[in-house]
């Protein structure tokens, strides 16, 4: 009986472990690449911590602080002198508490209004997401100085030299890994991370090493391996300015791989930066790769909702083409496609004939049944019509129950039977009080050469007016 708590209990003990123990190996990376006194390249501990406060949220507050006690112990063991137990750990708890406290405030803001975003406000979603960090992690560098300077390590000289390095170390960090670690721990915890994802797009899903994303990723390495040694053997500011070029690589990966593989490809070549420059030691020059990787990142993301902007406007072009009820086109679309085919009879020479029509006491339909039936009664119409006229032909509502057709390569006579047999073929509508035929009134004109589609409008207008004239339910050419 008690098998599934132990369980579950057992589950999330060794989940929070392995967060704890990922969290101390990324602060140790961070460590052996420090340029200078507590200040890396790109401090990964800072996406770590944010990326456990945006996804578990306060249950990530204990593992994180948990660590970060740890990490202060771990450092006052490799000083020769440290000082009384006591004091190391109310020390590691000042520093520990700074740090865990910044990020679970920027880790809960975004926790609790990334569920405000549609999926298709990508963009707007990655501009709050970079805002977010860069608070988050200003926060956490003021916080994590005071607390060095609370506990005397370091003094308000140190602090004022060296605040920017280690905000930009720790902005670099976030930027990059925060969204890689969110993956990471969506696997840990088994997370829905679907809300990562911009946009459902077809992209290769092949296996990593099956597939050019290895190639695309080894031009990555392979410009930043050239930048950094060009950069320690010419010792010129400029030099170091090329690392941006592999944005291009990187925004390749974007468009053509998936987003696990973005992430993973952004991880990586921070890495890669941060290795080669601890190689050669061109601390002189970390300023600029820690603002490349931060425009690398950013630029990836935003790329990443490139295909949610498309979407979008496709859909705003649907909305202008498409009459959202009837399905048929809309009057703008209507009258652009028929202009375009105007111009194509004045070059060729074939006969275009207009057609205005409305459905007959569509008025009484609406106040006797109501609004519903009265569009049921509008799409069963249009459907039928464009059921049964050809593919050439062209539908289109003008507003309200009038509706317009163009009918391709057909002179008046030839329009008038082709109308008439689709005044006969209208359906009924279904209502509460049984089946309603729909009648129409059609007005027919063939286009005159030099003729503009508004005037032949108007004439056929005129026409539909006489149909109504005469008892409805007519055709008149």
């Amino acid at each position: 009986m008690h098998t599934r708590p132990l369980h579950s209990f057992a589950s999330s003990s060794f989940r929070y472990f392995s967060l704890i123990c990922l969290w101390l190996l990324v602060w140790w990376a961070a460590r052996l690449l420090e340029y200078q006194p507590y200040i890396s390249l790109w401090y990964p501990p800072a996406g770590l911590s944010l990326a456990t406060f945006i996804l578990i949220g306060r249950r990530g507050f204990l593992p994180i602080l948990a660590a970060t006690l740890c990490a202060g112990m771990w450092m006052y063991l490799e000083q020769s002198q440290p000082p009384p137990l006591g004091t190391q750990l109310w020390n590691s708890l000042i520093l520990g508490s700074a740090h865990t406290l910044a990020y679970a405030i920027g880790g809960f803001y975004f926790h609790a209004t990334i569920g405000k975003w549609e999926l298709h406000q990508a963009p707007q979603r990655v501009l709050s997401f970079l805002s977010i960090i860069i608070l988050t992690t200003l926060l956490g560098t003021w916080s994590g100085l005071t607390g060095f300077y609370l506990i005397g390590g370091m003094s308000a000289d140190n602090i004022a030299s060296s605040w920017l390095l280690w905000w930009i170390g720790d902005l670099a960090g976030a930027l990059v890994l925060t969204p890689f670690f969110i993956l990471v721990l969506s696997r840990i915890w088994d997370y829905d991370s679907s809300w990562l994802r911009p946009l459902t797009v077809k992209r290769s899903h092949m296996p990593l090493w099956q597939h050019l994303w290895h190639r695309k990723l080894f031009i990555m390495i392979a410009i930043v391996g050239l930048v950094i040694t060009s950069d320690y053997y010419y010792n010129h500011p400029a030099v170091a300015y090329f690392i941006f070029f592999v944005s291009l690589p990187q925004m390749w990966i974007v468009f053509t791989e998936s987003l696990e593989r973005t992430l993973v490809s952004l991880a990586i070549i921070s890495l890669v930066i941060a290795l080669w420059f601890g190689f050669y030691g061109v601390d002189e020059h970390a300023l600029t790769y820690q603002f490349a990787l931060c425009v690398i990142a950013a630029n990836a993301y935003f790329g990443l909702s490139v295909p949610s902007l498309l979407q979008q406007n496709r859909d705003l072009e649907q909305q202008t083409r498409i009459d959202n009820l009837t399905q048929v086109a809309s009057r703008a679309h209507f009258f652009k496609l028929a202009e375009r085919q105007l111009q194509g009879r004045r070059d060729s020479d074939f006969p275009l004939a207009l057609v205005v029509f409305d459905l007959d006491a569509f008025k009484a339909i609406n106040d006797q049944y109501g609004h519903l039936v009265g569009d049921q009664a509008l799409v069963l119409a249009a459907q039928t019509i464009r059921a049964l006229i050809r593919q050439s032909d062209l539908l289109g509502r003008f507003g309200g129950d009038e509706f317009l057709l163009l009918l391709h390569d057909q002179d008046l006579q030839q329009a008038h039977e082709t109308v008439d047999r689709l005044r006969q073929s209208l359906p009924a509508v279904a209502t509460p009080k049984g089946s309603v035929q729909l009648y129409a009134s059609f007005g027919i004109v063939e286009i005159s050469h030099n003729e503009t589609l508004q005037d032949a409008l108007q004439r056929a207008d005129s026409a539909l007016l006489q149909a109504k004239r005469k008892g409805r339910n007519q055709v008149v050419s």
